[in-house]
Order: structure tokens, then sequence, then C-alpha cells
């Protein structure tokens, strides 16, 4: 006979089930320096029969929680690969919502013998499918000042003297911030003790816009500083035209709420000594340009806004910013013209150029996450203006070779004005499979909408350029990480509408692959295969579509018919952690197709009639690149250097040709560490740039080797330090650029004085208040802003 069970005990059966379920909470971290161990398997076992009753994997803070467990005796376990297991064993009794197990520490399976002892004062990579993951130790943190201070401590990351980073040796990448990227200039208010971790992302999957080669995302502590912290940074290189950094932030916290604000200027003058040498075949005649002239530039920005911390699961930011720039270029020069090689005439010239540019944003940001780790979503919004007028102009007076006698003389002012809008949405959810595995997908939306205009001597042409882009992109992946094997892969698909009188393609659609492939040897030792394919989309600067008129009377002229270029690349990456050194060579090939390049030819000038050069980008290249590298750091250096060959195909357009051509080049950076004294407050370093040799369709490009020594000294909260940029060295030849065609072939070479390079620094940081969670500032835009200083 079944007996039936009455509503009223129903209910009340349920009550008291429901109660008694209990969850359970704690930490993992790394037995060596602490840190916390990132996705490890945890799972809970039965007592006495090891029965496991359910897992879950470890967050980044090292933190689980398994929820809904009813009272009895188990074991939690902890395994993590190349690690030795652990746990601890819990009692779960009625009447407790919540028990919290003291944290766990992992150790490795098998200890390294003559380890130097300072394991604790550098970062060791953990290795992941998808990313390599730096914990920051208590001792690195403490012993650096800023954002910048701390990257230089990254394998594969590079920092220079004026706080130019460079990821694997390459400037293609974005910086983030809690998974939202961030400006550069934001790096200078981040606290090193904030931060728990820094992931360096090599292959990013189809999360991210098509065009990012690389990822470095700083992830900061649940637990920040309550009330007011913040820090100053100021640079300056007194002697000769003098630069100048000043940086400043504050943030204050009060309750559930963090107000903050950052600010940034960069000053820089130079004296710079171009020469210009080139040769018109056709004709048999060349000019002989020499100059001597000042660049002036100034680049400023600001951020503010609020984060909102509703609760463990739900946060909002909303971010403003804004950055000014101006750039100003003066040069007098003389220019000696010559047939059959016999001087003719001469010219003297003054040319200026000026650029004033403003770019805002503003954006909102919320994140939803969920009772599964690893579960959220989250959606973006973005609005962005940029405006810049180009103040060109240039006067010419024309001589008999020999005589003051004047033959011609001509000036021109030329006024560019650039308009730039775009909206963005993004909306990203990721979801848990099991302990080891997650899939993600999103849609991101995207429009934007290009001006450009131009004026003659100040007077109104018919130069009016309109240009919009409508984007919709989707993207799905998978990943998953085994004990000795992970595997990610992800699609991202874009379509692009665009409206423009005279775009002849005005629709597209790309599909961008990317996967990962990993095996661990060990815990220290594992090699990976990834592959990817990107696009490269024409910037707003390439596609002006009226002709513009340089001091030479050469003409250059934007097309607004760019197409995207795109790339396919595989690489394979081995990467060996002993003792505290990091070693990971790699090799890889790359194949590209409509790549833009400039095309030069030979015209009849519009303003003389006589002979010059147009320049126009054209989607020029086709070819192929393979070669291999090394990220490293070995003791008290760390490197990254890359040794490549390259080929471009045949590129023929009517009677137009470029010939085949095959490249090699290489590039080194490097930045050396040492501190003398045991309590770490001293540090001296070296610095080494080499960018190679960048060959282009009928360009070749070359850059001085840079480099420098340094030091620091960490007193409490200040630091002081010092720079010397190419000690003893006056005027040298900083850039060259070879140009050769079948009717024209030129040399150029600016020239910049670097004597007397000190640039001394100093920097203050303050903490005033106690711990409490906080969201990290996230705010995504892009930047069209041009002016750049030396090491950019």
């Amino acid at each position: 006979m079944i007996r039936q069970l009455n509503l009223p005990a129903a209910v009340l059966l349920l009550a008291s089930t429901g109660a008694f379920a209990q969850n359970i909470k704690g930490y993992v971290n790394y037995s060596g320096d602490k840190s916390p161990v990132q996705f490890a398997t945890v799972a809970l076992l039965q007592v006495p029969d090891s029965e496991i009753v359910t897992g879950v994997i470890t967050l980044t803070d090292g933190s689980f929680n398994i929820e809904k467990v009813k009272p009895g005796n188990y074991f939690v376990r902890v395994s993590f690969v190349g690690y030795r297991t652990s746990g601890r064993p819990v009692e779960v009794l009625q009447g407790t919502s919540e028990i919290v197990v003291d944290t766990i520490f992992l150790e490795e399976l098998t200890a390294t013998l003559n380890e130097i002892t300072v394991t604790a004062e550098r970062l060791k990579g953990k290795e992941m499918v998808d990313r390599t993951v730096y914990s920051i130790p208590e001792v690195v943190g403490k012993s650096a000042t800023n954002g910048y201070d701390l990257l230089k401590k990254i394998p594969q990351v590079t920092v220079d003297f004026q706080n130019n980073i460079t990821l694997n040796g390459s400037t293609n990448f974005i910086i983030q911030v809690d998974g939202r990227q961030r400006d550069r200039e934001f790096l200078a208010r981040l606290l090193p003790s904030d931060i728990q971790s820094v992931e360096i992302i090599n292959n990013p999957g189809g999360k991210y816009e098509g065009n990012i080669d690389g990822v470095i995302n700083i992830i900061l502590k649940k637990e920040a500083r309550y009330g007011v912290n913040g820090n100053i940074v100021e640079a300056l290189k007194p002697i000769g035209k003098i630069t100048n950094v000043t940086q400043g932030s504050i943030d204050y916290t009060s309750g559930k709420i963090t107000f903050y604000a950052t600010g940034s200027y960069i000053g820089q003058s130079l004296n710079i000594f171009p020469v210009t040498e080139s040769r018109f075949a056709t004709i048999d005649s060349t000019t002989s340009f020499r100059g001597d002239g000042k660049i002036k530039v100034s680049l400023g920005s600001v951020n503010a806004g609020f984060d909102y911390f509703h609760n463990d699961k739900n946060n909002i930011n909303f971010n403003i910013s804004f950055k000014p720039v101006r750039q100003n270029v003066d040069i007098p020069g003389s220019t000696l013209l010559s047939k059959n090689d016999i001087p003719v005439s001469y010219l003297t010239s003054l040319t200026s150029n000026g650029i004033k540019s403003n770019e805002s944003s503003v954006s909102l940001f919320y994140k939803r996450a969920f009772k599964k780790p690893v579960e959220e979503f989250s959606a973006e919004l973005t609005y962005y203006m940029f405006r810049s007028v180009s103040d060109n102009s240039f006067s010419n007076n024309r001589f008999a070779y020999g005589t003051e006698t004047l033959l011609d003389s001509y000036s021109r002012t030329e006024d560019d004005l650039n308009r730039r809008n775009y909206f963005q949405t993004k909306l990203d959810y990721v979801y848990p499979l099991g302990m080891n595995a997650k899939i993600e997908a999103g849609y991101h939306f995207y429009y934007q909408d290009l001006g450009y205009d131009f004026k003659i001597n100040n007077q109104p042409e018919s130069n009016l350029f309109e240009y919009s882009e409508f984007r919709n992109s989707a993207y799905t992946g998978f990943a998953v990480n085994l004990r000795k094997f992970g595997f990610q892969a992800s699609l991202r698909v874009e379509n692009s509408h665009i409206e423009a009188d005279s775009v002849t393609k005005p629709d597209y659609t790309c599909i961008l692959p990317s996967a990962n492939v990993q095996y661990k040897f060990s815990a220290s030792h594992n090699i990976k295969l990834t592959y990817n394919r990107r696009i490269n989309r024409p910037g707003i600067y390439s596609m002006n579509p009226y002709l513009k008129v340089g001091q030479s009377y050469d003409v250059s002229q934007g097309n607004p018919d760019l197409r995207p270029d795109y790339r396919n690349r595989m690489q394979l990456t081995y990467t060996w952690n002993f003792g505290s050194n990091y070693f990971s060579p790699y090799t890889y090939y790359e194949y590209f197709t409509d790549r833009v390049s400039n095309r030069y030819s030979i015209i009849l000038s519009p303003e003389t009639g006589s002979i010059t050069t147009i320049s126009k980008p054209f989607n020029l290249l086709s070819g192929y690149e393979y070669g291999g590298g090394v990220n490293a750091t070995l003791w008290y250096a760390n490197i990254s250097a890359r040794v490549y060959k390259g080929h471009y195909a045949e590129y023929s357009e009517g009677l137009f040709k470029i010939q085949a051509r095959d490249y090699f080049s290489y590039t080194i950076t490097s930045t050396g560490y040492f501190n003398p004294d045991k309590k770490k407050k001293v540090t001296l370093f070296a610095y080494l740039q080499y960018n190679g040799v960048n060959t282009d369709a009928q360009v070749k490009t070359s850059t001085l080797p840079l480099y420098g020594f340094g030091g620091q000294w960490q007193i409490k909260d200040h630091a002081v330090g010092l720079f010397w940029l190419l000690p003893f060295s006056k005027k040298l030849d900083y850039q060259t650029v070879e140009t050769n065609t079948p009717a024209f072939s030129s040399i150029t070479r600016t020239g910049i004085d670097f004597s007397g390079w000190f640039q001394f620094q100093y920097v203050y940081k303050f903490n005033k208040g106690r711990n409490v969670k906080k969201l990290g500032r996230n705010v995504e835009i892009e930047s069209d802003s041009k002016a750049q200083t030396i090491g950019r």
C-alpha cells in the first residue's frame, strides 16, 4: 500500500532538505610563491568510499565554490597538471549555510636541483591552451612602481625608456584590464599591489577583432583599496630639446561605487636633419635636398568614470575619455637640381606641417556572472568621435645655379579636414561544459562614418568625400583543458556594407578561423601549434582621394577603393620553464594577399608642368614569409628576437609592373635588470632595440638601433630613476628610406641630435584605505591619432 503524502508535509520536507544543502568554499595556491592556481580541478569525494560527488574548477583568483552539499564527511581533492595532488577533509554539519576550508597549496611533482633561490622574485608562466598566465608574487608587486614597471618583468613583453610597449617584438596588439581594452596611458595608474596576474594571448580567438595579433590582459585582484589611492609620474629630458612625460591618477571608493580619473601629457621636441637624393632616370636629372628643422609633439589623455559593483554577480562601468594631439614640423632647406650631373638651379624652401586632432569616446559596460564558474554575459556600448585638421604649407624660390637671379617662386597652403565617428555594440557569452571545457559566442555591431574635405590656399575645393560602413560580426568558440592535452578553436564571421560613391566593391564577407592545439610534457615543458586568419582594413589616412603636393612638387593621393588584406599564419612554439627562467623558441609560416603598399609613378606636376612623382596606395603585395624567433627571460635579461625571410609575388596592371622580390631581416628587443642590494631597492638596467629592415613593394625602411642604460632607486612609496640613451652620441641618421622604381629612385636619411639624452624620472604612489571588492575599469576604443614620439 502506497501512502499518500499530504501537501503540508511535502512542503516541510522540501524546505528542510533545502536547509541542509550547504556550500563549500576555498582557495588553491602554489606552495612556492603563494600565487593562485587558475583552472585547477577540484573534486568532492565522499568519505570513506572515495566516490566523486561533484566537481568544479578554480577561477582566476584561485577560488572555488561547491554548491548544495548535503551533510556528511568529505574530502576536497585538488589536482593540476605537473603538481602533486593535494586536498583537505571537511565535515558538513546541519545548521551552517557556508563552510570555508583552509587554503590548499600545490607543490611541483619534481624538484629542481641547484636552482637559484629567486623563484618568488621572478615570474613563471602557466601555459594554458589559449594563453600564458603569469601570477604576480607579492615581492614582485612591491618592487614595481606602476603598470609599466610591472610589464617590464613579463616575458614576451618589452617596455622601452618612453614606455612604448611591444609584445613579441610587435606593436599590433591590445592592452586589456579585466578583459576590457585600455589605452597604454592607463597603465600608469595601476598599482602593482592590485594586480593578480598578467595573461598573454598570442593567438586571439573569435571574440577579438579580426585585425588583432595579440592581447595583454591584466587581471586585478578582487580585493582593492577602499578610500583614496593613486600615483604621480614625472619624466624629464632637460638637456637640449626638452622631452617630458607627466602622468597621474586618483581613485575614490565609497561602498559599492568607485570614481576614478587619470591624465597624462607627453611633450617632445627634436632637431631633425633630413637629406634626400633623388634621380629621374628617364630624363637623367637629379635633385639633392638638405634640411635643418625641428619637430614638436604633444599628446594628452584624460579618462574618467565610475565602477558600480552591485553585488558578486552584477557590475557596471561608465567611462569617458578625451585625447588631444598637436604636432608641428618646420623645415627650412635647399635643393640642388642637376641635369646630366651638371647643376642647373637651386631652390630655397620653408615647409611647415601642423596636425591638430581631438578624439573622445563614451562607453557603458555591463557584466553578469552566474552560479556556474566561468559562465558570464557581458554587454558594451561605445561611441567614438575624431576630428583633425592638418595645416600644410610651403614656399619655394628657385634661382639660377651660382647666382642670385630669381627664376620663379611658388607657395601653397593645404588644409586637410578629417572626421570619423563610430558606434559599437558587443554582446559576449561564455558557458562551461563540465570542469575542463567551455563554449563562447557573441555578436558585435559596428557602424562608422568618415568624412574628408580639402582646401587649397584657403579656398574650398570640390574634394568632399563621404564614407560609411555597417559591419555585423558573429563568433563561436570551444576550448578544453585536459591533464596533458588542450584544444581551442573559434570561428568569426564579419560582413561589411560600405556606402560611398567611388567604392567599387561595397559589400564583402570575411571568415576568420583560429585554433590552438597544446600538449603538456610536464608543468615546465609544453608544445603548442596555432593557426589564425587575420584581416587588416585600410585606415582613415590612406583613403583620402584628393591630390596633395609636397615641397618638392611631389604628389600623393589616397585610394578609397582599397580592399582589406588577409594573412594566414601557422606557428609552432615550445616553452620551457626552468628555475626562475622562461625560454620559448618558435617557428612560423605566413602567407598574405592584397597587402597595401604605396605605388610610385612619374607624372607631370599639376603646378609646374615639370616631371615629378606621385604615390598612391594599392593592394600590391601578395606572398609569404617564414622565420623563427625566441622569447625568453634568462636570469637577468628579457629577450625577444626574430629572424625572417619572405617573398613578394610579381604585380602587374596594364603596362605597370613591379617585379617579384625577396627580403630578409631580423629584430631584437632586450632589457636587462640587476639588483645590487639585497633589499632590491636599487635596480640597474640596460636596453637594446633594433627593428630591422621593413621592405615594401618599392620602398625599404631601416632605423638606427637604440640602446642605453640607467637605474632606479625605490624609497618606500617614492622612486627616482635615470636613463641615458645612446651614450656619447651626437647627430645620427636615425632613419633611412630607399625608394626604387624603373623611372625614379631616392634615398632619404633623417638625422636626429641625440647628444645629452638623459632622462630623469620620479614616481610617487599612495594608498589610503582598507580592502573591498572592486570592478576593473573597462573600455574599448580605436584610435586615429597620428602623432608619435621616438620609439613609438
